[in-house]
């Protein structure tokens, strides 16, 4: 499900194909320039060793003298004749050489002289005439008495009937620098030369790849995050404040949006390099020496077996004594808070004893969690050198007895080592892809919710409030949680009239006014506005109608006046002003900073509580609704504000129908109607005063308010601050 989720939100969300396609075309890039790298590394590792020189046949080991042996008898006589020739210029011995059958058995002088002529046809067939004449000049020419040394001839002489001899060959045949001596008989300089050249270039062209695929990478995922994240957004309010449930956007357009992020970058980055590099490290491996390769990627899968085995062990070891030290730490905070309880009751030799077996405890459970986390680097470290003591020892003896050179030993032993970030790349990838599912499933989730709250197509215009609001049985449940937050309500509220809502569950409240701007609709029932079903108006128009001033949305983080005017044009300065006057901020805002100029919220100037909810009062009184729904400070106000609030509120009732989610007696005493939910029900309405002597479960509720805070709904203004 979490695999079908990711998917499809790459594929609605992912659309930089070009970049994605570049992506791939870089990682291909990338492990294949490396594995080239490590080509140029064998052939500088085998010049250093060899330094150009073609080897002679003593050289060699005795099973390589027999290969030699048959290949020499393998080969057509015309042919031996020829190189004998070119060796001895005929002389007495050429019969021997050729290897007659009455020819007598050759000296080991004979065989050197038979090896020398075999290097010469290897060298003749693999690259050319020129490289032959090069390795065995003209009888009677200066450089026929000196020694060469040939660059790259030496090794496609010695890996002649490899693989590695015949594309050497080939290339050596098209690129001369390669072996083609200068007037001193000496091509190892021009070949450095050319191996430097050659690596420095593709360095080059890795480098820019690399950054290349981290670029395009970025790229994809900044595109990815963002469309991603305005998704969210956009989705949210089609939803509703209901269907968003708490902080749960917050999560998705964050942390959830930057998970899948990360994954889908993982994947741009690892998911064709990194395998690619490993596999084709391992055929790179394998060919420079089948067995030894076989014998020691065994011996390092069962050391991986082992180790991981007991890694996996000791992390969980590592975990388990985490927590129990832990608990033990815990044990001993609450210890150190029973002093009163020790004097009084004479526990001291109690409670010492009871704390010296906790910290017996604690020090175990460090103990085990310190031991955990301090042998994984040594224990894998361990590893890595048991397996490659292994490769030494077994290449060694390889090299030793001539089945391997030392230039394919270092390269091996390279490649082996750079098997490692690339396998650490890949779990990387898949530790990231696995959460990317994870937090991918959840935003599907979210984004595949349905709103109920959409405009009809004829929708029609709603006028301002002159009659009633009612609540014809209403029915709310809790999207995506199947909660019942309202049940079978029903009431009206005439148009100028001021009620309030009171109840126990703050989200019962919340939901109630949330219907009347259709933030959400109801599950069941129907609201009417002007005898209209609420459903069947246009948003712009019921929303010009409706307006709240909920605690969650205050300010936001901006200029005083586009907090107020919400960066709406067709609200002038002057009204901004006259706004600000009518719910008592313009006063402080003047002598704010900046004035009206000031930034104010979370991340600019901060300002009261009070004072935040007169910039929102204003915000609503600049549009001039004709519902107007409150909800008042819950905690501690300041003095400005409880003695401009009564006289505020009461500005913004002429000619409108207020709706308070009522935190204060005042605002109880001086409403026409208070509304009690209780369990989503609406259980009880009346005047407070007629609650407060007919309903237990009110004054219940109102003396919890009392001792909970010192301004209280139903204890009265004095305890306000």
């Amino acid at each position: 499900m979490d695999s079908t989720a990711f998917n499809q939100l790459k594929a609605d969300f992912l659309k930089a194909r070009t970049e994605r396609g570049a992506a791939v075309i870089c990682s291909v890039g990338v492990a294949l320039s490396y594995l080239f790298l490590l080509v140029l590394l064998y052939l500088f590792v085998d010049l250093l060793v060899t330094r150009g020189y073609v080897p002679s046949y003593s050289q060699f080991t005795h099973a390589r003298q027999r290969e030699f042996a048959d290949e020499w008898e393998r080969r057509p006589e015309a042919d031996r004749a020829e190189a004998v020739k070119r060796v001895t210029g005929w002389d007495a011995q050429a019969k021997v050489l050729v290897g007659s059958a009455t020819a007598p058995a050759p000296t080991a002088a004979e065989w050197e002289l038979r090896w020398r002529a075999g290097a010469y046809l290897a060298l003749k067939e693999r690259v050319g005439q020129a490289a032959a004449d090069a390795y065995l000049p003209e009888r009677g020419t200066a450089a026929a008495d000196e020694e060469p040394r040939l660059g790259a001839l030496g090794l496609i002489v010695r890996e002649r009937n490899g693989w590695a001899g015949k594309v050497l060959g080939s290339l050596a045949s098209w690129n001369p620098w390669m072996w083609r001596p200068s007037g001193n008989q000496d091509a190892n300089p021009k070949y450095l030369a050319g191996l430097f050249v050659l690596a420095f270039t593709l360095c080059v062209l890795r480098g820019i790849m690399v950054n290349a695929l981290a670029y395009v990478a970025a790229a994809v995922t900044l595109d990815l995050v963002t469309r991603l994240r305005r998704a969210v957004f956009l989705h949210t309010y089609r939803l509703g404040s209901l269907l968003a449930r708490a902080d749960e956007p917050e999560h998705l357009f964050t942390r959830h949006a930057d998970t899948v992020g990360s994954a889908v970058n993982a994947s741009l980055l690892s998911q064709v390099r990194a395998p690619l590099l490993v596999a084709g490290l391992i055929v790179f491996i394998l060919l420079t020496n089948l067995w030894l390769a076989v014998s020691f990627l065994l011996m390092a899968a069962l050391l991986w077996l082992v180790g991981g085995q007991y890694a996996a062990h000791v992390r969980k070891e590592g975990r388990l004594g985490a927590r129990q030290a832990e608990t033990s730490t815990a044990l001993m905070v609450e210890s150190l808070g029973l002093l009163r309880m020790v004097k009084c009751y004479r526990m001291d030799r109690f409670n010492q004893n009871r704390v010296e077996r906790q910290l017996a405890e604690s020090g175990r459970a460090t103990w085990r969690r310190l031991r955990g986390t301090a042998l994984i680097r040594p224990l894998l470290l361990a590893v890595a050198l048991v397996g490659a003591v292994a490769l030494l020892y077994l290449g060694g003896r390889s090299v030793l007895s001539g089945e391997f050179s030392v230039a394919g030993l270092v390269v091996m032993a390279v490649a082996l080592a750079s098997l490692m970030p690339p396998i650490a790349d890949w779990f990387d990838y898949r530790l990231k892809l696995r959460r990317g599912r994870e937090a991918a499933a959840a935003i599907g989730e979210f984004l595949g919710r349905k709103g109920e709250s959409a405009e009809a197509p004829d929708a029609e215009y709603l006028p301002a409030l002159t009659t009633k609001v009612e609540f014809r049985g209403v029915r709310l449940d809790e999207p995506g949680g199947g909660r019942r937050l309202l049940e079978n309500v029903t009431f009206t509220v005439p148009a100028g009239s001021r009620v309030a809502i009171v109840g126990t569950d703050p989200d019962e409240k919340r939901a109630l006014v949330d219907l009347l701007p259709r933030y959400v609709d109801p599950t069941a029932g129907e609201i009417r506005i002007e005898d209209k079903n609420i459903r069947w108006v246009t948003h712009e128009s019921l929303r010009a109608q409706v307006v709240a001033v909920m605690q969650n949305s205050w300010i936001f983080t901006d200029t005083v006046v586009n907090n107020i005017g919400c960066g709406d044009q067709q609200f002038t300065m002057p009204q901004i002003i006259e706004a600000a006057k009518l719910a008592h901020a313009h006063s402080f805002i003047e002598v704010l900073p900046h004035g009206y100029e000031t930034v104010v919220g979370e991340h600019g100037h901060a300002l009261k509580v009070g004072e935040q909810f007169r910039l929102s009062l204003a915000r609503a009184l600049l549009r001039d609704p004709s519902i107007l729904i409150i909800e008042e400070p819950a905690g501690t106000v300041d003095e400005d504000t409880l003695a401009l609030l009564d006289d505020t509120l009461e500005r913004a009732a002429a000619g409108r129908t207020l709706i308070f989610l009522a935190n204060r007696l005042s605002t109880l005493q001086n409403v026409d109607r208070v509304f009690l939910l209780k369990e989503a029900r609406l259980v009880a309405s009346g005047t407070h005063a007629e609650l407060w002597e007919t309903n237990e479960h009110y004054r219940r509720l109102q003396m919890v308010a009392d001792s909970a805070s010192e301004v209280p709904a139903g204890a009265g203004d004095e305890g306000e601050e």
